[in-house]
């Protein structure tokens, strides 16, 4: 249980005072207990980090993946994307810790998403309903990103205790994103045939 407390003290003191502020004092006295006994748990400030990261990236894995119902692959993308707004708020410490203070490591789109990630999870579901090479994929998975996280950081900023259809909102707006895209055939398979040459 105090494993627990801690990672979850950690996330919420970052989500109101930044990394920056983050000490394992602080940590140890919203927990309740001395800052030694924390070393008990974790080796240092690093340690009890990467853990609060890696619990916050598997929360949001599996929000999205209890969101992704449907019967057909775009309701199964729209419910997913939607679940992003579960997240955001009944977890909106890991939401902050994740998104507002742990940068991507990716550098470019050589450089393919963990598997596992939440956002690899997207990326297969956009797949499942797009089709066709990984650049548009990962285009359009952008956008649905780019509209949930936006709506999401919104809620709990300028537009807290806004009372407009957000969510609702949110939703129809991710529907006309889908329907502006279609699905993209199958690459043509490749042959060993030369190439024909044209008459001189």
């Amino acid at each position: 249980m105090t494993r627990d407390a801690l990672i979850q003290a950690c996330a919420e003191l970052i989500a109101e005072q930044g990394l920056a502020a983050l000490s394992l004092r602080k940590v140890a006295e919203r927990v309740g207990i001395q800052a030694p006994s924390i070393y008990t748990h974790f080796a240092n400030k690093e340690a009890l980090l990467s853990e609060a990261s890696r619990r916050a990236s598997a929360a949001l894995g599996d929000c999205l993946r209890q969101a992704c119902q449907g019967d057909d692959a775009r309701e199964r993308l729209l419910s997913t994307a939607m679940g992003y707004l579960h997240f955001a708020d009944t977890q909106a410490s890991l939401f902050a810790l994740f998104f507002k203070e742990l940068p991507s490591v990716r550098r470019s789109l050589e450089d393919l998403p963990d598997a596992g990630s939440p956002y690899g999870f997207l990326i297969d579901r956009v797949g499942d309903f797009l089709g066709g090479p990984r650049e548009p994929v990962e285009v359009l998975a952008f956008g649905i990103w780019s509209l949930v996280h936006g709506a999401a950081v919104l809620r709990q900023t300028h537009l807290r205790g806004f009372s407009g259809p957000i969510v609702e909102g949110t939703r129809q707006n991710l529907a006309r994103l889908l329907d502006g895209w279609h699905p993209l055939p199958p690459p043509e398979p490749a042959t060993n045939r030369p190439p024909r040459k044209g008459n001189r």
